[in-house]
């Protein structure tokens, strides 16, 4: 079990509130965020540059966008940013609508840019569960529509496979390559949730509904089982792991920490360690950088870990 520790000595903590840095500058300028706002997940593109910000219900969306110096508040109705995905070249979003038909919950899925401005409806609304999966090029989307997955390409030419493609579908964790089969990776006991892996696939790291995190290193074929944790997220270089660890009372949060797992030393780390803090949704800023959430204030905070 994993308790909350002085973190170790390797590891030098800088807070740096309401700033997010890339390796060499600032990500998105303090003044920027709304100090209003309470924030419960980050979603931060490729390039850097820019960041989508949800509330708790993901029917709000914000793009911090470094580019032009600007907050977005996106306005799209039934707007459901759970799971929306950077597109390589970090100029679109793609992103779930949600909204209930004659007592339905019927779905869409659409494609947006850096902007929020609206590109291109990707599945009108449907009764069918709809899932957002990455994309394999600047083109080129995945999703899932009840258990099948679908590959659209924007330009509507052949589909890119610049990157692989890792996917779960219930207990089963798939990797794609190019318009083959899929190769089955993992069977778990129970829903793989959450997938995350490096930009090649190497590193990959999931979650197994109500048990733990799996990590799998496909260069060494060694798959490493944390036994706790949720929402893993690999770092851009592939060689560590970020993740948390909430507990709760039976009706609500109260106490959440963030760690992460070094890939070579398979060690891990308390990254925040502040006990009267609940530290949870962490994402990368970049390979030194981690970003998560305080609950239940929405405060943003980043931690190095150089």
């Amino acid at each position: 079990m994993i308790t909350r520790k002085v973190i170790s000595q390797f590891f030098i903590i800088i807070i740096l509130k309401n700033a997010l840095f890339s390796q060499s500058a600032l990500l998105i300028k303090p003044e920027i965020l709304d100090p209003e706002r309470s924030y419960f997940s980050i979603l931060i593109s490729p390039d850097r540059s820019c960041i989508a910000l949800t509330n708790s219900n993901y029917t709000t969306l914000e793009i911090m966008n470094q580019r032009i110096s600007k907050n977005v508040k996106v306005s799209i109705p039934f707007m459901n940013a759970f799971q929306a995905k950077w597109s390589p070249d970090s100029d679109k979003l793609l992103l779930l609508r949600s909204r209930y038909d004659n007592k339905r919950r019927t779905n869409s899925l659409i494609v947006i840019n850096q902007e929020g401005e609206f590109l291109e409806t990707i599945v009108d609304f449907t009764t069918q569960n709809l899932y957002p999966l990455e994309w394999t090029g600047n083109n080129t989307l995945h999703y899932l529509s009840e258990e099948k997955l679908i590959t659209y390409n924007l330009e509507g030419s052949d589909n890119e496979w610049d990157y692989p493609l890792v996917y779960a579908v219930n207990n089963k964790l798939f990797k794609k390559v190019n318009q083959h089969d899929s190769e089955l990776l993992y069977t778990a006991e129970n829903t793989i949730l959450n997938v995350s892996s490096s930009k090649y696939g190497n590193l990959v790291a999931f979650e197994v509904y109500g048990s733990n995190i799996i990590i799998i290193d496909n260069h060494k074929m060694v798959t490493t089982d944390l036994k706790t944790g949720n929402a893993p997220k690999v770092s851009p270089n592939g060689k560590m792991v970020t993740f948390m660890v909430l507990e709760d009372d039976g009706y609500q949060i109260t106490s959440g920490d963030v760690y992460i797992w070094d890939a070579i030393t398979k060690e891990i780390n308390a990254v925040g360690h502040n006990p009267e803090l609940i530290e949870m949704n962490p994402v990368w800023a970049s390979d030194e950088l981690v970003s998560y959430i305080i609950y239940p204030e929405g405060l943003i905070e980043t931690v190095s870990i150089k």
